[in-house]
């Protein structure tokens, strides 16, 4: 099967089944204060596993142990076609409209090359949008009138970086762009090369700054001052 094909129809799949939880959950039972996006999430992937129980591609799915807030999928599937089994992991975003322009964290860097390691490839971001109610929430369009928007991390939009806590970021609003996987994995070394390049030369300024500064002598004779007045109490 044609790569982009198979592609699409994943994405395809796992959106139709993303708007039909929204659909059957348009107001959850969910404060739209601190905790949201977790209850959020929570919630979707929960129910995602109930709506793929017998779903014609994704078979033997699972949602993130309770607790283990550093599993790497907030939910997994397997998508079957013509024999053939594809793990996919699927991260959910839950974006409060007001907050439409943040640069959220969505992963490390290390997520997807172990994936990529185990003979696998896709991992899925699926946003979702909402907005505060009198009551709590309520799931609502974006900007493009989608109650939900899906890529693939190979197709993030280039102006992703790798901040210091090795953590990948995008504007939320950025369009994904298509690209092969061989080409995701050369720009995902490349950001990843830049990022370290950027920390190096941050570093080198500040020790340059702190050697010019002789800031260490300074807090020395300060400290020194300091001292001799408390012995003459």
């Amino acid at each position: 099967m044609n790569i982009h094909r198979f592609e699409s129809l994943i994405l395809s799949e796992l959106k139709y089944v993303t708007e039909s939880i929204l659909t059957k959950n348009a107001m959850p039972n969910i404060s739209a204060k601190a905790r949201a996006g977790a209850e959020i999430s929570d919630l979707l992937e929960k129910q995602f596993v109930i709506e793929t129980q017998n779903h014609t591609y994704f078979k033997k799915s699972q949602y993130s142990p309770e607790g283990a807030t550093k599993n790497p999928w907030d939910a997994m599937t397997y998508f079957c076609i013509k024999g053939h089994e594809e793990l996919v992991w699927i991260d959910f975003k839950a974006v409060k409209v007001s907050s439409a322009d943040s640069n959220p964290d969505i992963g490390t860097p290390d997520k997807i090359i172990n994936l990529i390691n185990q003979g696998y490839f896709y991992l899925a971001y699926i946003f979702v949008y909402y907005e505060e109610t009198e009551n709590g929430l309520k799931f609502v369009k974006n900007e493009d009138d989608e109650l939900v928007k899906i890529y693939f991390l190979k197709d993030i939009n280039a102006t992703f970086r790798r901040n210091p806590k090795n953590q990948l970021q995008v504007n939320i609003s950025a369009q994904p762009q298509n690209r092969t996987r061989a080409e995701f994995i050369n720009i995902l070394f490349d950001k990843i090369v830049e990022s370290h390049k950027r920390q190096i030369e941050i570093s080198e300024k500040k020790l340059k700054e702190i050697e010019d500064s002789k800031i260490k002598n300074k807090l020395l004779i300060e400290n020194e001052k300091q001292e001799q007045q408390i012995k003459k109490i």
